[in-house]
């Protein structure tokens, strides 16, 4: 039987692994992982708090002024509340198990141990940022709802698009970016990139291993 190509052998077990990390994730990581996203948002000013159905009531500082109306006074507001569903909050979570996936399907651990660590820090950081972003349109979009015309057609757009971006685009592709990013024989095997990292180069063989081998001849 002809042995399958380094991509191939990539594939199939980057397929198992993604199956057994998002059961993980479900089962197991996922109130964890919303409990450490709650508590960095609220490092940066976003009062979360929980309703007994699990969804999150957000509290973004805005300023902006409700216009005058019949029978009643202009309104300074300091802050936006609203609410978001917990379906909505766990697809900031979702990234991060894809990444694992991503870099255990070398199949080399000891190789991955360090470009793992390095990418769930940057992951969960990156997590955390797309949260916080989809929370300040939100909280834009609320405010244009009870101020009418206080929103231009352009800025409309791009709010639009960013909450595309942040929600149905870059939750996907970032955990791969990352990946290959943080990990140089991830690189070699799918796109041979750069140089391969099972030949040592001279110049990276230090000074001890190259007393030891004198020695042993």
């Amino acid at each position: 039987m002809p042995e399958l190509k380094p991509q191939t052998q990539f594939l199939l077990r980057g397929s198992a692994l993604l199956i057994a990390l998002l059961s993980l994730w479900w089962f197991v990581l996922l109130n964890p992982m919303l409990y450490v996203l709650q508590g960095g948002a609220g490092l940066f000013g976003r009062q979360i708090q929980e309703t007994p159905s699990g969804d999150w009531t957000f509290r973004v500082p805005l300023e902006m002024i409700i216009p005058a109306s019949p029978g009643q006074a202009a309104q300074q507001v300091h802050s936006i509340d609203f609410d978001m569903p917990r379906t909505d909050i766990i697809a900031f979570t979702f990234s991060l198990p894809v990444f694992w996936a991503v870099v255990l399907a070398i199949g080399n651990i000891r190789r991955s141990l360090r470009p793992l660590a390095l990418g769930t820090v940057l992951m969960a950081g990156v997590e955390l940022v797309f949260l916080l972003v989809f929370a300040e349109i939100s909280a834009r979009k609320t405010a244009a709802q009870l101020v009418a015309g206080s929103q231009g057609a352009g800025e409309a757009w791009l709010l639009h698009f960013g909450e595309y971006l942040t929600v149905s685009v870059l939750p996907y592709a970032v955990p791969f970016v990352i990946a290959f990013a943080v990990h140089r024989e991830l690189r070699w095997q799918v796109f041979q990139w750069g140089t391969d990292p099972h030949k040592v180069l001279p110049s990276e063989v230090s000074g001890d291993t190259i007393r030891k081998r004198r020695k042993r001849r």
